[in-house]
């Protein structure tokens, strides 16, 4: 967390922004949409950015005047490794020149996570100082005492929704939207890191016959079901391969020998997958009410017999697929044993 202001300085800055330049577009800045809000009002209970932004829209229109901070402090403790709480009281008057212009006090609660190296907004509290309170109930002591453990479990809260929409921005970032497999860009990455690994293996390219016509004759939403089942068949009948969209109704799978075992990998045994693949994927289209007959063509190359890069493996099993589309389609064909199938 080098170069971050400290958190006091921030909070300063924050209000500085907010109240005497007008700066509003500081709440998409500094804050995050999961930020909650409670003001001094019954009613100022904001549960994210959103419902905040919404209450305040009426108050920032009718505002036309701003606000002088006229004295301030701040104090910090920190709760995380990465989190820090903030309070502290400001004294503002409102900017008019008017004798009877507004003046009062407002202490406030602000919440703050340091992340991707600049501090954002988690929740602010505010209060309104109560001339009745007791000399014993002194704020910065008895709220901090109080709170503390709230603050702590909404430290939690807030830390395992943004770990799991990290962890969905991260799926997303490598899986392909419609069949839940691999991208083209991770599934490359992946089978790299494998073959480097030095175990043999087998990469598998797998092509949808005559796609293009399913498109055409029964449209764009059936062809995607199309995908999208053999997607499922493959992670049914593939589990442990790497197995991704290249594109299109490309597919690719690598399947490497550590995890699948040698016998997986002799030509007799993934022709039997091969054929599985072609049944399950079957089965899983009719259950959609898809009955027209679709078949894959497949071509597998052997590494590190006939290529040790990702690139030189790819070509050779993109000749096997080419082997068979012309041997008839719907059948599976290995890149160097075409001769002893002849």
């Amino acid at each position: 967390m080098k170069n971050l202001p400290s958190p006091e300085a921030f909070c300063q800055y924050l209000w500085h922004e907010y109240l005497e330049k007008q700066n509003y577009a500081i709440l998409g800045d500094c804050f995050v949409p999961e930020t909650t809000v409670i003001g001094t009002g019954e009613h100022e209970v904001s549960r994210n950015l959103e419902q905040f932004v919404n209450k305040i829209s009426a108050e920032i229109d009718a505002r036309t005047t701003a606000f002088i901070i006229e004295d301030q402090w701040f104090q910090s403790q920190w709760i995380s490794a990465d989190s820090v709480l903030v309070i502290g009281e400001l004294r503002v008057r409102e900017q008019t020149g008017n004798p009877l212009e507004f003046i009062g006090r407002f202490r406030f609660t602000i919440l703050l996570r340091a992340m991707n190296n600049a501090w954002r907004v988690l929740h602010v509290h505010q209060s309104v100082p109560d001339p009745e309170q007791g000399a014993d109930e002194f704020f910065p002591h008895r709220l901090m005492e109080q709170s503390n453990r709230q603050l702590k479990q909404l430290v939690e809260e807030k830390t395992r929704a943004l770990e799991e929409s990290y962890r969905q921005m991260e799926y997303n970032a490598r899986h392909d939207s419609l069949t839940q497999l691999l991208n083209r860009r991770w599934v490359e990455t992946q089978i790299t890191a494998a073959m480097q690994e030095g175990d043999p293996g087998v990469m598998i390219m797998l092509d949808i016959d005559w796609f293009k016509q399913i498109n055409d004759t029964f449209g764009h939403p059936l062809g995607d079901q199309v995908l999208e089942t053999l997607g499922q068949a493959i992670q049914t009948v593939f589990p442990q391969a790497l197995s991704g969209r290249i594109g299109g109704d490309e597919f690719i799978l690598y399947l490497k020998e550590e995890q699948a075992g040698s016998s997986a990998l002799q030509t007799t045994a993934i022709e039997k997958e091969a054929e599985r693949l072609q049944r399950v994927w079957e089965e899983l289209r009719r259950q959609k009410g898809l009955t027209f007959p679709v078949s894959a063509s497949l071509g597998a190359a052997r590494f590190p017999q006939q290529g040790e890069r990702f690139d030189q493996l790819w070509l050779h099993a993109d000749q096997a697929l080419y082997q068979a589309k012309a041997a008839g389609r719907g059948c599976l064909r290995f890149s160097g044993e075409r001769e002893e199938r002849d």
